[in-house]
């Protein structure tokens, strides 16, 4: 299968470990670069899973893997009242995989881990569609709710696919993460973009999750203060699945699993040597400082 002047990159951290061979695996087939940036801790403050992440790394030689320090005590507090942390750290993943997109790419995918790309029908749109004439464009994915088999049918559109020469920090490291890319940057440009078959070309298995993990994930999202979420989490998994989400109130059908889900147990065969590279504490905050937004802070 063609490769395409594309980098993709991948946000990513343990918690994800179920999604991310798909993930790469389908980028793979499309992408001149897959680039994973992946924090040392969890944005709670929790050190990562570190032998997880080196069986992944080992399993996926042919992605460069970022990682980068957690170091909230060094970031000025002025910042937190430009953008929630939550939002920070997401976007400087992306800015973080950004600075290591290889010359000769010419557009960046921005994906989190739980994004999976349907990699031959993605490949297959590029070689049929103009998006090299768009600055940016939202890529329709498919959504799911507690199983994989449970697809709403309402799509969303949270992919986005982005000339590389249209991009700068100030974009990427932005409380609206993705979406400011996309709204701030001029068009052409275009939303909802599905395959040559009208069908979406991604599918988004964000909300995916065990009780726990679903608690987990809304004690740390950037939305955690807007509703009760803890309640509705466990409301929610006191009986089997209504047909609906707590989230965003979707329909459902019930369809065939993209690509089979582990919940437990999810190994990792080393396939090569990895490439990692490991930024030390200055290199990370010389990034961040790169948004003109901020020069009048004190790093």
């Amino acid at each position: 299968m063609k490769k395409h002047p594309i980098t993709t990159i991948v946000n990513f951290c343990s918690n994800e470990s179920r999604f991310i061979r798909a993930t790469l695996e389908q980028a793979m087939l499309f992408s001149s670069q897959v680039i994973v940036p992946v924090c040392d801790h969890f944005f709670d403050g929790t050190p990562e899973n570190r032998a997880l992440l080196d069986q992944i790394y080992a399993a996926f030689p042919s992605c460069l893997f970022i990682e980068y320090p957690f170091v909230p005590h060094k970031i000025p507090k002025k910042i937190w009242k430009k953008v929630d942390a939550a939002h920070f750290w997401h976007s400087l993943s992306r800015l973080i995989g950004y600075t290591f997109v290889k010359e000769e790419s010419e557009t960046v995918l921005f994906l989190d881990a739980d994004e999976v790309p349907d990699g031959k029908r993605f490949a297959q749109w590029l070689e049929n569609s103009d998006y090299m004439h768009h600055t940016a464009l939202k890529l329709s994915n498919y959504w799911y709710f507690r199983e994989p088999c449970n697809q709403a049918l309402k799509y969303e559109d949270s992919v986005v696919l982005v000339q590389k020469w249209a991009l700068e920090s100030d974009l990427l490291l932005s409380q609206e993460e993705r979406d400011a890319i996309y709204n701030l940057l001029p068009g052409p440009k275009r939303r909802n973009v599905t395959g040559v078959d009208g069908n979406p070309m991604f599918h988004h298995y964000s909300w995916v999750r065990t009780q726990e993990e679903m608690l987990k994930k809304v004690s740390a999202w950037g939305h955690k203060k807007d509703r009760p979420w803890a309640e509705l989490v466990y409301e929610e998994f006191s009986a089997p699945f209504k047909g609906t989400d707590f989230v965003h109130g979707y329909s459902y059908k019930s369809v065939k699993p993209f690509f089979e889900i582990q919940f437990e147990g999810v190994v990792f065969e080393p396939k090569g040597v990895p490439q990692v590279k490991k930024l030390g504490v200055d290199e990370m905050l010389k990034l961040a400082k790169l948004k003109k937004n901020w020069n009048f802070l004190d790093f």
